[in-house]
């Protein structure tokens, strides 16, 4: 049995497990802290209202929040070439193996088992622990929360004075879903990852039943998003290929990233590699950043030409998020967020 046989068949007994495990009760479709479930239909004064400084006004089931959109357009270009170090700055001990984060001012938002935590960066401490309805598969924040649930279903949740309010809108089984994972909160619109495509909606048409499918890949490949003005950077680990060498030989493992440009919705591949695995992916206004688990890295290429600008070494990174200078990167490994400053010279 070669490499790709055993992985599918590894993901396959794991998907019949968790799909299995995520199997929803009656007392699933309520919220456990209050008895009643969350709207599924948009509100007569649901959209998006641009506000003109790069955030946007989103309303669902009459519930505002604000994005960001990930714009760079006013930063200067950087093509010369340099390198990157990485200071560690500081690290938080959050204790759970995460789905995924983000950072919301002095705080950590993670999603674990069937949890939405905030951690404070400043006391070192978790702040509020959320139960949510089912098992989350995936978890974004701008804004407000995005979730992907129980396999089937996309749900928001809004964060007041510090903590996180019950789900106040649920798209209930996106696209006819079969096992829904990864998603990314743009500033105007959804991505998730449903086994062998990835989908997208408007945030002020997320109840309409057909989602348009942006990607094609293969199932259960892995894939983390982020973004920029113009693009939308989708990292694809585990995927599989004929070795051209040897039709009859094991499968070449390798990772791939995918850029989607916003404006043509097409794709170009960029910065495929193999025998190696992407976990994770950010871009700022010059450089994208690329988690590599196995190899116990972050690797960092310049997005204008796609030179390498180097790498530095973290224990089993997984998901990271750049704020200004600041990288955060989850280390799978110790079950924390390390905090590094980033600079190239």
């Amino acid at each position: 049995m070669n490499n790709s046989i055993q992985k599918l068949s590894i993901v396959l007994i794991a998907f019949l497990f968790i799909t299995s495990a995520c199997k929803k009760t009656d007392s699933d479709t309520t919220d456990p802290h209050t008895g009643s479930g969350p709207s599924h239909e948009h509100g007569s004064n649901d959209g998006i209202k641009d506000n003109g400084n790069g955030t946007y006004t989103v309303t669902l089931a009459g519930v505002n929040f604000t994005t960001t959109a990930r714009d760079f357009s006013k930063d200067a270009a950087v093509t010369a070439p340099k390198t990157v170090a990485a200071n560690k700055e500081a690290e938080y001990p959050i204790g759970h193996d995460i789905i995924g984060f983000g950072i919301v001012g002095n705080q950590l938002v993670a999603g674990y088992d069937k949890n939405i935590m905030i951690y404070d960066m400043t006391s070192k401490k978790i702040t509020d622990d959320h139960k949510t309805s089912f098992v989350v598969s995936g978890i974004d924040v701008n804004g407000a929360i995005m979730t992907t649930e129980g396999s089937e279903d996309v749900n928001f949740y809004n964060i007041k004075n510090g903590k996180i309010e019950k789900n106040f809108f649920r798209i209930k089984s996106v696209n006819g879903s079969k096992f829904l994972s990864v998603c990314y909160l743009d500033y105007n619109k959804g991505y998730v990852y449903d086994e062998n495509e990835v989908v997208d909606f408007a945030l002020d048409k997320a109840t309409e039943s057909t989602k348009p499918k942006v990607l094609d890949i293969p199932a259960f490949a892995g894939v983390t998003y982020s973004s920029d003005e113009s693009y939308i950077y989708f990292c694809l680990g585990q995927l599989s290929k004929p070795n051209p060498n040897d039709p009859n030989a094991a499968y070449i493992d390798y990772s791939a990233i995918r850029i989607y440009e916003r404006s043509s919705k097409t794709f170009v591949d960029k910065n495929s590699a193999d025998h190696e695995q992407y976990t994770g992916i950010v871009v700022d206004a010059n450089y994208i950043y690329i988690a590599m688990e196995d190899n116990n890295s972050i690797r960092v290429i310049n997005k204008h030409n796609y030179n390498s600008a180097g790498s530095f070494s973290v224990d089993k990174p997984k998901d990271l998020k750049k704020i200004g200078d600041d990288l955060f990167v989850y280390n799978s490994n110790n079950k924390s967020i390390i905090k590094f400053k980033i600079s190239f010279n």
